[in-house]
């Protein structure tokens, strides 16, 4: 196994804990990545690099920015590989954009059909429509959030799962909704030794209907579970603590 191809593996493996098996599938989408089932790279294309930064930006099309930063920190551990730009490699030479960039000359036999018009119009009409589409951290579309309220719930309920339970944060912690487990996870590694690897899914370690419950019933104000033997509490206001 080359070392680009343990990197990928490394890559899957981090999304993987925060978004199951939605990770491999989201691999086995990349032009140029072999996986198997249960996540194990087979292959790397020869464009070695290109394929990596192409898995990255598929991680962050569906969980934003924070999946790069945790890549990132994954990518750094590869001193010996020249990682893309995505994993904080140098940019592209000029000639390879150039080269990229380059339009080939249509010949008459070359000529674009009906056909291919029709499927170049619904793919921009595709990425117009999907302005309006946001992806939640377990993969799942969604309607993009609307403009907030002026004085928002704190820990906002749309359905009674990990992938549609949003907590409201403002502050230092960010601004607008952010899916309850990345906000969790994400506080569970800034806050321990823990790495991404070392992490279950999160229903592993507290239910969905806990969290509904905390929303919806005035009576609690927080929600209380261990991570890896870490005391973690959920508040009302949706702040996270971890000891």
């Amino acid at each position: 196994m080359t070392s680009y191809e343990r990197l990928a593996e490394r890559l899957i493996e981090t999304q993987r804990t925060m978004i199951g098996k939605r990770a491999v599938d989201i691999a086995r989408s990349v032009e140029g990545l072999s996986i198997t089932d249960d996540g194990a790279v087979e292959n790397v294309a020869a464009d070695d690099r290109q394929v990596l930064d192409e898995l990255v930006r598929s991680y962050v099309d569906v969980m934003g920015e924070s999946a790069r930063t945790r890549l990132t920190d994954v990518a750094s551990e590869y001193e010996d590989l020249t990682l893309p730009e995505t994993l904080g490699g140098p940019p592209a030479s000029a000639d390879a954009a150039e080269t990229t960039d380059a339009v080939e000359p249509v010949t008459p036999d070359e000529e674009a059909t009906a056909e291919d018009v029709d499927d170049a119009v619904t793919a921009a009409e595709d990425r117009t429509s999907r302005e309006d589409v946001v992806t939640n951290i377990w993969g799942d579309d969604v309607a993009a959030e609307p403009e907030a309220a002026a004085d928002p719930v704190a820990i906002d309920v749309v359905e009674g799962s990990f992938a549609t339970i949003y907590v409201n944060v403002t502050g230092d912690r960010g601004r607008g909704p952010v899916p309850v487990g990345q906000l969790i996870v994400d506080a569970v590694l800034a806050e321990t030794d823990l790495e991404p690897d070392d992490l279950d899914h999160l229903s592993a370690y507290v239910s969905a209907d806990e969290i509904v419950a905390l929303a919806e019933d005035d009576d609690r104000t927080s929600v209380s579970f261990s991570v890896e033997d870490h005391e973690v509490r959920l508040d009302e206001d949706g702040s996270v603590t971890v000891e």
